[in-house]
């Protein structure tokens, strides 16, 4: 199985980051043969980005917070 990272920098991202990670994991999931880690990382922003992208690796293993 061939394993894809997607490393997002999220600068602001607080109302958008959980759409990005679910179209995401929806084209994902739908290809066979391909395993994926989401890895997004908090650019020093200034709104409750880091809070989300907390909750997001909470609720799914193949996400990754860096702050």
């Amino acid at each position: 199985m061939k394993k894809v990272s997607f490393v997002i920098p999220c600068y602001r991202s607080a109302l958008t980051i959980g759409n990005v990670v679910k179209e995401i994991q929806d084209t994902m999931n739908s290809m066979a043969g391909y395993s994926f880690e989401i890895i997004l990382v908090n650019d020093c922003s200034p709104d409750d980005t880091f809070d989300v992208i907390r909750k997001l690796c909470e609720e799914n293993n193949n996400i990754c917070g860096v702050n």
